[in-house]
């Protein structure tokens, strides 16, 4: 269950507890009983399935947590209860909010305050406290009366006086607290054994701790001294004799000396849980062995620790449960919901890093554009061949791309080729696929893939699509408002080969999605403007700039209900930054991003959206006008969701070849939460003089004038309630000091940033 305190949830920021675990570890299951997961085919009933995909407890709640300890949180009617494996209700939903059992009791919440529950119902300890833990395995659970953390018994008695800023949960004998913004150890008579000194301290775990001194992580055992000097950004809690560490935005593992054991080669990792480790390439999730061996290949969108031999995994749209080899013993679609509109996403890949060589003679039969090719592609043996189809340009334009998959994950391989490209005719025929339509999403969420070369017949129409969940689709897609197709399972397709297949059951399938590449040169066309059109100086700012053609991305609802879209543009990022091929905005990386200004307008208003048309009528008003004194919000686009923005600093206007923006910091909040360090960022926003296009830069900008470490954000909410009153107060206190800043306070320097953008040429340079 996840916590509800605001501060926990910015430890858990800062100090890197795992973003991509799906479960939490629970206490291994009896020898007799099964594994249950809480599933929801539509979205809104909650139920729990078994290790075959097969429901166990029919969805009726509407929220359903794992089972812990024999017992799993579920809600209903907006209450919280519990129940047991077999879905008999054990604790009727009584309660405002309850958390998974811990050593026999659960906390539960009834009007904001915290009390306990046993594994009967019975109310042991009543609600009283203002915010409560589990308790540990020593019978103490750290709870807060007003202000300060004591540490109850089992009876709800204080047996270590509230004293402490925040307090934590016992592990090892020592339980973390926080005294004058600083975090130290006591043991449970509450003594204090290790000073309050680090910026942030962890739970302790094979007799090690993750401290934070400054900005830097490192190990301390229990007598409280450094064994493993800060160095690291982030480290993970040791499991065995290993713990997940980061230097320079790559994680790694390290032993209980301090050695990397498995060198720093990954954008994330986890911990290892029985022999596995989840990390991350290339946005994707594998499992490593505790030599560093990949056992299962990058492939998921999410990836849970192992737990009785079993894992819980997610992609394209479908999630299931995996054993150590990788093998899926489930896979059920992540919602089952009836699609209102088939989104046609246009794609092109990026550039991976390995190169393998070949020959493309011919043109796809999948894909019907000039720039994608079928190739062949030699193996690893003498005479070892394989064919590829679709080879499709990556988003430099130049670059063909094999083995690609957008939906699996796979990021496939350059191809250098051996002779240089033929002319060639368009395929035609029945192998050819009319559609264009290369990648399927149905609305169950099972995926489908074009098939080429020899296949067969059913019911007198070709198999042209192969689909995830063991059906294939027959003969032409019929396009329209939501895609349809005609669905076949497998298993009730009758006959033989030459006597020509049949299949009784037919069956309409929504398609939810659909993939098709572009070719860029109509792409360039469509944006009308190429990549060496535009230029900049990053002296001082970068060593690379990467030219990317980023497709159209028709305008849909997100999660929030607000429309989201953008049309195809130029995208360039800096010293080889990965940022996902689909576009979007990512402002934790350095980007620079150019629109049309017509087909952005256009497409929003064949959307029914006005808000493009409204902030670049807004923006155009602001670079005209110049006023000195900026009182509304600064227009952006695209839109960043739900999220606000919450502060404007260090505005001036800029101007450069042909064009002119304005400038400024800002951050967008979700809530009234501190301002740290990380989460602001330099925001330019422009336009060419003749409207034709529309430029946008987001960098990151740090400053030592917010809060960075824990010790200073949990002083700014230690009164939660009087933070949030005063928070209009907060922000502009924050404005102020950050509009006194220099240009130099900031890391980049923000006159560098400017210098990069009044260089900025798009077409040809005036003479």
């Amino acid at each position: 269950m996840m916590r509800r305190s605001i501060k926990r949830a910015v430890i858990s920021v800062i100090v890197l507890f795992s973003v991509y675990s799906l479960v939490t570890l629970a206490a291994p299951l009896p020898q007799n009983e099964t594994r249950l997961f809480a599933y929801s085919a539509d979205g809104q009933s909650y139920g729990y399935v078994d290790t075959t995909g097969e429901w166990a407890i029919e969805p009726e709640f509407d929220f359903a947590g794992d089972f812990v300890d024999g017992l799993a949180v579920v809600a209903q009617d907006g209450k919280y209860g519990y129940i047991d494996p077999t879905g008999a209700v054990v604790i009727e939903p009584a309660y405002d909010f309850a958390e998974d059992f811990s050593n026999g009791l659960a906390v539960v919440v009834v009007d904001g305050a915290f009390g306990y529950v046993d594994d009967t119902g019975q109310l042991v300890i009543d609600t009283q406290f203002d915010d409560a833990y589990p308790f540990a395995e020593n019978g103490l659970a750290a709870a807060k009366e007003g202000a300060l953390y004591g540490y109850i018994d089992t009876t709800g008695q204080f047996v270590i006086e509230p004293q402490f800023q925040s307090a934590f949960k016992f592990s090892e004998d020592l339980a973390a607290v926080v005294v004058d913004d600083q975090t130290g150890f006591i043991d449970d008579s509450g003594q204090m054994v290790i000073d309050p000194q680090f910026a942030y301290a962890g739970d302790f775990s094979e007799g090690l701790a993750v401290v934070v001194v400054g900005d830097q992580a490192g190990f301390i055992d229990n007598t409280g001294d450094l064994v493993i000097e800060p160095q690291f950004d982030y480290a993970l809690d040791f499991s065995g004799d290993l713990a997940a560490v980061s230097i320079n935005d790559r994680f790694g593992y390290i032993n209980p000396e301090g050695d990397f054991v498995i060198e720093p080669q990954f954008a994330f990792a986890e911990s290892f849980s029985e022999g596995l480790a989840a990390v991350s390439i290339d946005d994707y999730l594998g499992y490593i062995d505790d030599t560093g061996q990949m056992m299962i290949d990058p492939q998921y969108d999410q990836a849970g620790p192992f737990q009785d031999g079993l894992a819980r995994v997610e992609k394209a749209f479908e999630w299931g449960v995996i054993d150590p080899k990788g093998e899926a013993q489930f896979t059920l679609p992540v919602t089952a919901v009836e699609p209102t509109e088939t989104i046609v996403r246009s794609y092109l890949p990026g550039i991976p890093d390995e190169v393998r060589e070949g020959i493309c003679p011919e043109l796809s039969v999948v894909v019907p554009n000039s720039s994608a090719r079928r190739c062949l592609i030699a193996g690893n043996e003498i005479g070892e061949v394989s064919i590829f189809d679709p080879c499709l340009l990556a988003s430099n334009g130049q670059t063909l791309v094999c083995g690609v998959d957008p939906i699996a994950g796979a990021s496939g391989f350059q191809v250098s080729l051996l002779e240089p490209l033929p002319e060639t005719d368009a395929p035609a025929g029945d192998e050819a696929n009319q559609s264009g339509a290369w990648l399927l999403q149905l609305a169950d969420g099972a995926t489908c893939q074009y098939i080429y070369g020899a296949t067969f017949t059913v019911n007198d129409q070709r198999v042209n699509y192969v689909c995830s969940d063991n059906s294939v689709l027959l003969g032409d897609l019929l396009p329209g408002t939501v895609w349809q197709g005609e669905q076949v399972d497998r298993a009730d397709i009758e006959g033989e080969f030459d006597e020509g297949y049949t299949a009784s059951q037919v069956n309409d399938a929504a398609i939810s999605a659909v993939w098709q590449p572009v070719d860029p040169a109509d792409l360039i066309n469509e944006i009308g403007l190429a990549p060496d059109a535009v230029g900049t100086s990053i002296e001082g700012l970068a060593e690379l700039v990467t030219p990317q053609l980023v497709p159209a991305t028709p305008f849909s609802k997100d999660d929030n209900g607000e429309f989201i879209g953008e049309p195809a543009h130029l995208r360039f990022t800096f010293d080889n930054v990965d940022l996902p091929e689909w576009g979007g905005i990512y402002p934790d990386q350095a980007q620079l991003l150019i629109y049309p200004v017509e087909a952005y307008e256009t497409m929003a208003e064949e959307a029914g959206v006005d808000t493009v048309s409204d902030r670049l009528d807004a923006l155009r008003t602001l670079l005209a006008d110049r006023p000195e004194t900026i009182e509304d919000p600064i227009p952006v686009l695209a839109d960043f969701g739900s999220a606000v923005q919450d502060l404007v600093a260090q505005v001036q206007y800029l101007d450069f070849n042909g064009g002119s923006g304005i400038r400024f910091i800002t951050h967008y909040g979700v809530d009234d939460s501190p301002i740290t360090d990380y989460d602001t960022f330099y925001t330019f926003q422009g336009l060419t003089d003749d409207g034709q296009y529309y430029i946008a830069f987001y960098n990151p900008a740090s400053t030592a004038l917010l809060p960075s470490d824990l010790a200073a954000i949990d002083t700014l909410l230690e009164d939660p309630a009087e933070f949030k009153e005063n928070y209009q107060t907060y922000l502009k206190e924050t404005t102020d000091a950050l509009d006194q800043a220099s240009p130099a306070d900031f890391t980049p320097d923000l006159s560098q940033l400017d210098t990069m953008l009044e260089s900025l040429q798009i077409g040809p340079t005036e003479n």
